[in-house]
């Protein structure tokens, strides 16, 4: 068999977004694990990926670990060749293993390293949108897998943020050593999460240090990020001070000078209005809780992360402080409810209730009805007949939440259909996204007739990228004749972009 045969052979895909990923805490030789997921074709093998933050061979490195686990089925010695990556947001892979004939029997591992420093330093790169993405392909050593597939999880460290203003009154007052405190607690528990404290050291008034505290309880706490500014008498953030903490760290406290009281002083017009200094402080935090999706399963799939999305990803809806949460929530609850509503959306069969403020925000369409004389305007109702209830519905659902239900390929499609009509950009996006994903010789067509329709150049592009890669299954395909017949049009121009020099 050749090499570019070989690099052809059906895989089982698995790819392990790990979100909050700069939040890990675990120390040295820990790890955190992904959901575990089994390959039919490979006798029922249950396997698993491993993150160790801080390699115990290594500690300079990040270590990325395949796994089989110890309640797998199976031969005792699985043979297998695979292959390590970890993906940029486009889906290229930034550092990869070659693909290597294993032999994983219960319990085994086999990794890759990455320089934590490389990680880090890069980190728009290694971890957008504070994101770690890995992948594993794995193959049949003897002989080949009926089909590729592609399975997906996701795994996110729950992460808390809080944002608050202290004021320190009187502030020309305070003497040397004099200590303020503000001490911050848990919304949910009342429990003490962070001790900060405030106060000027030193000689002189006018030599005099301000000195800033920050006190972590590591007893809730495992890593947490905080930024402190001072807001000056024009509302403007000045920037004094930002540092992660880790429970690992034997200090326990980081202690700053930031500040020389003489310099407040000699522009209190600007930083101490009426003899106050504000202080803005941003704090977030996870206490080590960790939440998993289940896997979710694409057969007969295009492998996505090699084929120029342009870094455009199903983003995290869920990826939310408590607070936030809430918000989302509460803004959820009035998807479908008459409460304050001042416009309705009318299908054939239903009539959705609706706020004119919430539609033109999200979107440009509903946001130029509303701010004119239109109709739409006048009688307060929208006519979307062309749109059917569950994809109103689901339209809905996302401008109110910015989430989005499970899809299928049908669905995904009608959403898309509604979300170009009414430009939620990011919404069409992630239709496109799941359409791309789902890709096969049998609806390939459909697709491109869809990117066609709506000049969607990002997504035709896409769909005959894969058309000329699946060539024989697709033009030999009914779907391909069909095409032929009512749009000859876009078959030939697509004919032509495969034959273009």
């Amino acid at each position: 068999m050749s090499g570019e045969d070989e690099c052809e052979k059906k895989c089982f895909t698995f790819i392990w977004k790990l979100e909050n990923a700069s939040y890990c805490w675990q120390k040295t030789g820990d790890c955190i694990e992904s959901s575990s997921f089994e390959i039919d074709e490979l006798e029922e093998t249950k396997w698993k990926l491993r993150l160790f933050h801080r390699s115990a061979s290594t500690r300079n490195a990040i270590g990325f670990y395949l796994l089989r686990d110890s309640d797998s089925k199976g031969a005792m010695k699985a043979e297998i060749d695979y292959e390590l990556a970890i993906l940029a947001s486009d889906g290229s892979a930034l550092q990869s293993s070659e693909k290597t004939k294993g032999t994983f029997q219960k319990n085994s591992t086999s990794g890759l390293f990455v320089s934590r420093n490389e990680v880090f330093v890069a980190r728009s790169t290694f971890l957008p949108q504070d994101t770690f993405t890995l992948r594993c392909k794995m193959w049949k050593r003897v002989g080949e897998m009926s089909k590729d597939v592609q399975c997906f999880a996701r795994t996110r460290i729950f992460v808390e943020e809080m944002s608050f203003l202290w004021k320190i009154k009187d502030f020309s007052t305070l003497e040397s050593d004099e200590k303020q405190t503000y001490e911050i607690k848990s919304l949910e528990s009342g429990q003490q999460l962070m001790c900060l404290e405030l106060f000027v050291t030193g000689g002189q008034i006018f030599d005099e240090k301000i000195r800033f505290v920050v006190i972590p309880n590591y007893q809730i706490i495992k890593t947490s990020s905080f930024q402190l500014f001072i807001v000056d008498a024009s509302k403007n953030l000045v920037e004094c001070f930002q540092d992660e903490f880790w429970y690992l760290d034997p200090s326990g406290r980081r202690e700053v000078f930031f500040l020389t009281k003489k310099k407040l002083m000699e522009r209190k017009n600007v930083y101490l209005p009426d003899d106050v200094l504000s202080l803005q402080c941003e704090f977030s935090f996870t206490s080590g809780i960790v939440l998993r999706e289940g896997n979710r399963i694409l057969s007969e799939c295009i492998s996505v992360e090699n084929n120029g999305l342009n870094g455009r990803r199903l983003q995290k809806e869920n990826d939310t402080p408590v607070l936030k949460c809430i918000l989302s929530n509460n803004l959820k609850s009035m998807v479908n409810n008459s409460c304050l509503s001042d416009v309705k959306l009318k299908t054939k069969s239903q009539t959705y209730p609706a706020h004119k403020t919430i539609l033109g925000a999200r979107s440009p369409v509903f946001k130029a009805m509303f701010s004119s004389d239109m109709r739409e305007k006048i009688i307060d109702c929208v006519d979307v007949e062309d749109l059917n209830d569950d994809t109103v519905l689901r339209m809905l659902r996302y401008i109110y939440s910015a989430e989005v239900e499970e899809l299928e390929w049908v669905s995904a499609i009608e959403l898309y259909e509604a979300a170009d009509k009414y430009v939620v950009l990011h919404l069409r996006d992630i239709c496109s996204y799941f359409l791309k994903n789902s890709l096969c010789p049998s609806n390939a067509c459909e697709a491109l007739v869809l990117a066609d329709l709506h000049q969607d150049d990002d997504l035709k592009s896409f769909v005959q990228d894969f058309i000329f890669r699946h060539g024989k299954d697709v033009i030999n395909s009914e779907e391909w004749e069909k095409l032929m017949e009512t749009n000859l049009k876009l078959a030939a121009e697509t004919m032509r972009v495969k034959y273009k020099e």
